[in-house]
């Protein structure tokens, strides 16, 4: 689906080594495509790592240790080689998705049916047996130059704080005592870092089944660890005896405390929830709800969540609701929130600060979201008080296999797709091959080679305002029309015109911007004795969002 393309891992580097890892490869994937692509289907991706130690003439002098850890990367999605340089780039740590999933330890013994990530596990074949946990540890403290303790773990030095999931192949309280206690005091020799350089500290959420094997034991009760969120889940009514074994064990520890009913099989009731908010207070209380996602998922019913909503508006505990029930949500008349805790929220305020002064700084430059995927826009001077912001997609190979994708799922029957040259070209193309179906091409001049072409002439006429200013006894404004008129001739071959006789025709382009925009390729169609089946586009630009017969995947509002 994405570019095709080798990604070589450069040993020497900490943090490349760790992109080495098998469980950490498929981490990264994951969150990535999860987080970026509607429909993925992880059962359809395969990774391979090999080494290529043999093919680097280049290492030839490296030390044999690093030189044994370089791999050669392949993922393969339903036969397309995914772009792992784009993936993997951002596994050392400044990643634009601001989350990191690590697993410290590997495997859980309580085995939910519904394990999503056990079944990642296998499918991958991270590890040889799912249900006996393995660490990746023990974790060291180094020393810097002024003696303060460095984690081996955890990358200091984003500017951005950083959210971790720990949690995402094993489960926190099956974890052995001295696994949790290493894996805490990594974080705190972070935090101490981060505190030193007047940082905001990353966040750090650990999720367990079994809170009764959390052991904060070896960790002093005044050591703040708030920026810590350890969670229990709670899937049916007669787990909730989680909630009093989670306050136990973390009573006197200044931590984060979170519930999460998810996945909510039935109808759980608000109990203990006024004790979890006294113990961890407002700013460190979380409540997180969601449903059972895949294939065979159970049914969700709003009324099973009903009593835990009202009870956390209620306590004014933060409160998040997973995506997947967005929609019953707002159907059930309630407001669908992802609130989050005190360190959660700070740390989104930053990233949020930080990435507004990189944009200023880039003003020639804006951003647009298409088919899930960020891209920025080149500002084109048109002339002193115009300029205009175009998406350049050739060679975006990524972002043209994803939008003819999204593009043909909106469209309606058609026999076959035509556009003008040149700019869709590369999206028509792809449009034809995901769909089997021909495209045709309209030319704005005849070719050598074409042989009785019929020709199309459409005037468009565009009217814009000039506002002229001036100063008498009181500021007026004289508004005059300059009204443009534009000829586009368009022009089709007879062997193409047989093949639009008769048949439906989806028109596609690339960017909408004018009212009369495809107007030529419309009247081709009927002269050619087609029927305009749609006319589709990436993207419309203003007032086109506005018009009934265009599809488009993303909308430009008229001040960009």
């Amino acid at each position: 689906m994405l570019r095709i393309e080798d990604y070589y891992t450069d040993a020497p580097s900490a943090g490349i080594i760790t992109m080495l890892e098998k469980p950490e490869v498929v981490n990264r994937l994951m969150n990535t495509l999860i987080c970026n692509f509607k429909g993925f289907d992880y059962m359809k991706m395969k990774i391979e790592m090999h080494a290529v130690k043999e093919e680097l003439e280049e290492y030839k002098n490296l030390n044999q240790m690093y030189l044994n850890q370089i791999q050669k990367l392949h993922v393969y999605y339903d036969g397309h080689q995914l772009a792992l340089k784009r993936i993997l780039r951002d596994i050392n740590y400044d990643t634009h998705l601001n989350t990191k999933v690590y697993s410290p330890v590997i495997g859980c013994p309580v085995g939910c049916p519904y394990c999503f990530t056990k079944n990642v596990v296998n499918h991958f074949g991270v590890t040889a047996d799912y249900k006996k946990p393995v660490f990746r540890g023990f974790y060291k403290i180094m020393k810097d130059s002024d003696g303060n303790d460095v984690p081996e773990l955890f990358n200091i030095e984003s500017e951005n704080p950083i959210d971790w999931f720990l949690t995402y192949m094993s489960d926190f309280g099956c974890w052995r005592p001295e696994w949790q206690e290493n894996v805490l005091q990594q974080i705190i020799a972070a935090n101490n870092i981060k505190r030193r350089k007047g940082k905001c500290l990353d966040t750090f959420q650990l999720v367990t089944k079994c809170p009764e094997g959390i052991d904060l034991s070896p960790i002093p009760a005044e050591t703040d660890i708030r920026n810590v969120v350890i969670s229990c889940t709670v899937d049916r009514n007669e787990c909730t005896h989680r909630i009093p074994e989670l306050i136990k064990n973390t009573r006197g520890h200044l931590i984060t405390g979170c519930v999460v009913y998810q996945p909510v099989l039935e109808h759980i009731d608000p109990v203990y929830l006024d004790e979890f908010v006294n113990t961890f207070g407002k700013d460190h209380s979380w409540v997180i709800i969601g449903g059972e996602v895949g294939e065979n998922a159970a049914p969700f019913h709003f009324e099973w969540i009903k009593d835990l909503v009202d009870k956390c508006r209620e306590l004014g505990i933060s409160l998040k609701m997973q995506p997947d029930i967005k929609e019953i949500v707002k159907a059930n008349g309630y407001e669908f929130l992802e609130q989050g805790p005190k360190p959660i929220r700070e740390a989104k305020e930053i990233r949020k600060r930080n990435l507004a002064m990189k944009d200023a700084n880039i003003s020639e430059r804006y951003k647009l979201r298409v088919a899930e995927l960020n891209r920025r826009l080149t500002n084109c001077v048109v002339s002193e008080k115009t300029g205009i912001a175009t998406l350049v997609m050739l060679s975006d190979v990524e972002m043209i296999v994803e939008c003819a994708k999204r593009l043909l799922a909106l469209a309606p029957d058609f026999d076959v797709i035509l556009s003008a040259e040149t700019k869709a070209l590369h999206l028509v193309y792809e449009m034809a091959r995901q769909s089997g179906k021909n495209y045709i091409v309209a030319h704005k001049s005849v070719k050598l080679y074409m042989n009785d072409a019929i020709e199309v002439a459409v005037k468009s006429v565009t009217t814009e305002q000039d506002n002229e200013h001036f100063t008498n006894d009181k500021l007026e404004v004289a508004v005059r029309s300059v009204v443009t008129e534009n000829e586009q001739r368009l022009y089709l071959e007879s062997q193409d015109v047989e093949s639009v006789k008769g048949k439906r025709v989806l028109i596609v382009d690339d960017v909408i911007s004018k009212p009369d925009a495809l107007k030529a390729l419309v009247a081709l169609v009927e002269k050619a004795g087609g029927i305009t089946a749609a006319n589709a586009a990436l993207i419309a630009d203003g007032n086109a969002a506005k018009r009934s017969d265009l599809i488009f995947l993303e909308a430009l509002p008229n001040n960009m």
